[in-house]
């Protein structure tokens, strides 16, 4: 068998299931006998470690036989608790250890780390998630809704002749320069359809007035990155994280219909609302 198949993500899942499947079968052996408490040595040594973490210092030997004994108190609860079907018909009971269920496969895909080969497949599968927007650099000089069409237009004259723009224009909170802003940002800075007449513009030259939610501006372009797929280097963290995301979900499915298998279900009655909404309990 060549090591290529070891390497292969099917591989993987393959054991991951298999792994899941020992694990149910090893949880459901223990249930079956509830008459005997074993503290381990391993056991023993977990809760003087957790100990050590919280307060810096190993336990004394009373202090060990303390955590042993609420150990034992909170295995002996626990277990009289599930005898007595207490977990039963608790939302949040049944909630956290359906949490927990999906975390064990989680963190299993977690640790299954695809080759390059794998990542970029997904990649070119799923390219559009990948598209990096339109980006502007950009200089703007800013006039309020009271400036006049003619104060605006001697302003570009002046910023055309190579007048310094910091002198021209009314006083803002806006930057005077931008880099590498996105459409949707300059549309959070600026409004709606700002980005769109940035486009329209070329590059290297006042030109305006561009409307925005402000007022009017003179701009002058110095970069317009279109938009563009990114280069696999770049985003291959990104790649990995959807994978893995992707992945999960689909053992978690796997995992969810293996085990849905074993029951028979029974709905009695139709799923539908009562007439005039639900009623409160």
């Amino acid at each position: 068998m060549s090591r290529q198949f070891f390497r292969d993500p099917l591989f993987h899942f393959i054991a991951i299931g298999l792994l899941l499947f020992s694990l149910d079968a090893l949880f459901a052996g223990r249930g079956a006998d509830r008459g005997e408490i074993v503290v381990s040595q391993k056991r023993i040594d977990h809760l003087a470690a957790v100990f050590q973490r919280g307060w810096q210092r190993p336990p004394s030997t009373a202090e060990l036989r303390d955590l042993v004994d609420n150990y034992i108190r909170e295995e002996v609860l626990y277990r009289e608790a599930l005898n007595l079907g207490l977990d039963r018909d608790d939302t949040v009971i049944r909630r956290r250890l359906q949490m927990k269920m999906e975390f064990l496969a989680g963190d299993l895909v977690d640790a299954v780390e695809p080759d390059d080969e794998t990542l970029r497949r997904y990649f070119a599968d799923h390219v559009d998630r990948y598209r990096q927007p339109a980006q502007f650099s950009f200089r703007q000089v800013y006039f309020g809704p009271d400036a006049g069409a003619e104060r605006v237009r001697k302003a570009l004259a002046q910023l055309r002749e190579g007048l310094p723009a910091e002198g021209i224009g009314d006083s803002t909170l806006l930057q005077h320069h931008y880099r590498g802003e996105t459409g949707e940002r300059l549309a959070r800075l600026f409004g709606e359809g700002f980005s769109d007449r940035l486009r329209e513009l070329p590059a290297g030259e006042w030109r305006g007035p561009v409307e925005s939610a402000y007022g009017a501006h003179l701009v002058k372009i110095g970069e317009h990155r279109r938009e563009r797929t990114a280069a696999f280097a770049a985003v291959r963290q990104r790649v990995l994280r959807d994978w893995q995301r992707d992945e999960k979900q689909k053992i978690l499915q796997a995992q969810f219909d293996t085990y849905r298998s074993n029951y028979s279900v029974r709905i009695e009655g139709e799923p539908e609302p009562a007439a005039g909404g639900v009623a409160m309990q």
